[in-house]
């Protein structure tokens, strides 16, 4: 490995220790033992001498650029911390919506001597901002290392932004400015217009993800973002380096002399990364494929290792905190994976193929070579990305290779086709209707694999299945331990179809065994401030609302849930009312598993509603609106679903659901303590093994008339980071005067009930 490869691996693990793992003050501490240990080198010759000092220098080096970055770009904006200011800033993006939250923008602000910084605004109040207006706003900042805005800290500190602002009052406009820096942004802006006007309105988003990687508008569609990130090809939809690269190759098409594709290839790259944004993903790709072009003209061999070390070396130079970003650990390790495994793998597959009789008399060289660069290709990326996913995400697409392999060559149709597209649309709309057409069809092909694989069951399993994590161990061992025992490639086939048997019959048991055992359970899910109740009796499934306004995936959560305990469809889903923390994981949720039946009070016009309703109708799912009491039986368990008893708020107008038989339980969502009293006029309510407590333990909900005539054993209070006090003391009160033993989601998880008692 070249001196700068490992100078810049060194760097970067240092930059990575000094943002996980070592407390600030010690930095400097590490930076000095790093340089002394360097020492040790000398006691070595040669190579070996070299590589020691480069390493530890380089490391001290790392150590030292963190705390002096941090000291003078970060820290003195973190005293701002929980302050209230009127700020003058620059804005430096477009406003993006929130709903049903607002909105935000990116701005630039310089307070006092300080270096200038990125902030991120919060507001309610519709304002047309552009790029360049200078405003003037009161905020209350807050740093965003500590961010509780739901915007992670590798899409904030990634990017220097160091603080969030929540605006209080209006944004005043005092300067509408346009400068060259922001040409980039307004080019962008009029490009995602144009893509909006010449692309159907079903494809227009996925458009917009794909060549703009803008992605708020397309994970409104949560079933469409569930398929793509079950069916493991969401990283299309994230501009990255696989794009950099479809675009660099489509112009070296174009252009075959190597100057000519230097003068107009380096300024295209750059201009492209800054209409999307300088994201740590693409900016390393950026950089290494402007390594790449210049290397010949300068004499310089082509060499990948370097040039993705020195781009990696670069970006966290220029901002250490890009460590952070989840998707340039991903671009990172997929590039490496691809420049490391690819071509051999390549090569293996190829001569195995052309060595076999059959393949090289009935197919022709072209589908072969096509096939195996995109499996090796493939394969390749998904090396080192496959364990970082389940870390990161807590999840692992196994479906991901087959599906990679069948949409990665029409990506890599749609993405230069769709931007010519969109620059023809911006010389005539017609001429870009005209141009949309073929990318239509084949971005309309990339959807239906994604939706196809993705909705497969156990296509994705989930990290906390300790079996899945074995078995992924085991394969990584294995094929770790192939190459260095330098196998051909017929002895990989016994490990792979290994490997499939385990799988299937790890798979196998996860349905056969469910975690709660068999019989009836009752689980309140620990979804944050939501509710998610899941009811089990034998081989029946029965869900009751699924959503939270926690920032967290509901849905996701659920479908683990679920899949941990052996269950890849539900008979029926029920939903208490329309609000977001009872219901916006839904969507999400049915992208993965089936539906039989949808049982939901009067919708009233709720614009979730119609989104669920519209998705449950085209999934093929019974919807039975509850105007009067409706009863079903599962096995040892009756459910009673009772209609809307109160009026008004939502939430007096929801559905309360009682079970009977092995486990009694009452489920309320979020009726008041009015409700509960017409609930009880309404409905004779025994005494209860469990109570799911109403409204997350608001003070207005689990009356002492409830409490006194359903007497339960336990109480359950779905519950998560909340401004509104819940549990309140008042409730909590109640609840120990009743004699019921109480359980709360944020202190214990997921809980679980079999037959009157908790099991976890």
């Amino acid at each position: 490995m070249r001196k700068l490869a490992l100078f810049s691996f060194s760097f970067a693990v240092a930059v990575f220790l000094s943002r996980y793992f070592l407390p600030f003050d010690y930095l400097l501490i590490a930076g000095a033992a790093a340089a002394v240990c360097s020492l040790s080198g000398l006691l070595f010759g040669g190579i070996k001498r070299k590589r020691i000092i480069t390493v530890f220098l380089s490391m001290a080096v790392g150590f030292f650029w963190f705390f002096t970055y941090t000291t003078i770009f970060a820290k003195p904006y973190w005293s701002y911390h929980d302050e209230t200011r009127t700020l003058t800033a620059t804005v430096t993006g477009y406003p993006t919506s929130r709903e049903p939250r607002g909105y935000r923008v990116d701005a630039e602000i310089k307070l006092e001597k300080h270096p200038k910084t990125g902030i991120r605004f919060y507001y309610y109040n519709e304002i047309e901002l552009k790029p360049g207006d200078i405003i003037e706003v009161t905020a209350r900042l807050r740093r965003t290392d500590i961010t509780d805005s739901g915007d992670r800290l590798d899409i904030l500190s990634s990017r220097g932004i160091h603080l969030s602002g929540s605006i209080s009052g209006n944004i005043s406009i005092k300067e509408e400015h346009s400068g060259i820096r922001f040409i980039p942004k307004l080019t962008a802006e009029k490009f995602s217009k144009t893509v909006d006007e010449i692309f159907p309105d079903d494809i227009s988003h996925f458009m917009q993800a794909l060549l703009m990687g803008k992605r708020d508008d397309l994970y409104k569609d949560k079933a469409l973002a569930a398929a793509f990130s079950a069916s493991g090809v969401i990283h299309i939809i994230s501009i990255s380096g696989m794009h950099i690269s479809f675009l660099m190759g489509f112009l070296a098409l174009i252009i075959k002399n190597k100057k000519l594709f230097s003068f107009y290839g380096i300024p295209l790259l750059i201009f492209f990364m800054a209409m999307t944004g300088f994201t740590p993903a693409v900016t390393r790709a950026g950089i290494m494929q402007v390594f790449l072009i210049t290397a010949p003209l300068i004499r310089r061999e082509r060499d990948s290792i370097t040039s993705l070390a020195a781009a990696l070396l670069v970006l966290l130079a220029f901002n250490p905190f890009a460590c952070a970003s989840v998707g340039l650990h991903l671009s990172f390790f997929a590039t490496l994976g691809i420049i490391l495994f690819t071509k051999r793998i390549n090569s293996a597959v190829s001569d195995s193929l052309r060595g076999n009789k059959y393949f090289r008399k009935k197919v022709p060289r072209f589908f072969i070579r096509f096939i195996t660069s995109n499996l090796a290709t493939t394969i390749g990326a998904l090396i080192f990305t496959l364990p970082l996913t389940a870390i990161h995400f807590g999840y692992v697409s196994l479906i991901a290779p087959l599906t990679n392999l069948l949409a990665i060559g029409a990506v890599s149709l749609a993405f230069p086709l769709g931007l010519i597209a969109a620059l023809l649309g911006l010389i005539s709309p017609l001429l870009g209707i005209i141009a949309a057409f073929p990318v239509t069809l084949i971005a309309r092909y990339i959807i239906f694999i994604a939706r196809l694989f993705g909705s497969i069951p156990f296509s994705v399993v989930y990290s906390s299945n300790v079996y899945i994590m074995f078995w992924l161990a085991y394969v990584y061992i294995i094929f770790t331990a192939l190459p260095i025992l330098k196998s051909r490639l017929r002895q990989y086939i016994y490990p792979c179809c290994v490997s499939l048997i385990l799988l299937f019959c790890i798979i196998l048991l996860s349905v056969v065994t469910p975690v709660t055992a068999s019989g009836s359970s009752i689980a309140v899910v620990d979804t944050g401030q939501g509710l998610s109740t899941v009811i089990t009796a034998d081989s029946h499934t029965i869900v009751v609302d699924c959503g939270s306004s926690n920032q967290i995936n509901a849905g996701e959560i659920l479908h683990e849930f679920l899949l941990n305990n052996g269950s890849t469809s539900i008979d029926l889903l029920i939903i208490t009312h329309f609000h977001s923390d009872h219901v916006n994981g839904i969507e999400f949720l049915l992208s993965r598993v089936s539906l039989s039946t949808l049982i939901i009070p009067d919708p009233e016009g709720s614009f979730l509603a119609e989104d669920i309703i519209e998705l449950a109708r085209k999934r093929g799912t019974d919807i039975i609106y509850v105007t009067e009491t409706y009863t079903i039986t599962f096995d040892d368990i009756s459910i009673f679903i009772y209609p809307p008893l109160g009026s008004g708020d939502e939430n007096e107008r929801g559905l309360s659901i009682l079970t009977t038989g092995d486990i009694t339980a009452l489920i309320t969502g979020d009726m008041n303590s009015s409700t509960e009293r017409a609930l009880l006029r309404f409905a004779a309510i025994p005494k209860l093994d469990l109570l799911v407590v109403g409204h997350h333990g608001s003070k207005n909900s689990t009356s002492e008339e409830l409490l006194s005539a359903a007497l339960p054993d336990i109480a359950v209070i779905p519950v998560g980071s909340n401004s509104f006090g819940h549990p309140s003391a008042e409730v909590l009160r109640r609840l120990e005067g009743s004699g019921a033993l109480i359980y709360r989601t944020d202190e214990h998880g997921h809980v679980i009930i079999c037959g009157g008692k908790k099991f976890g």
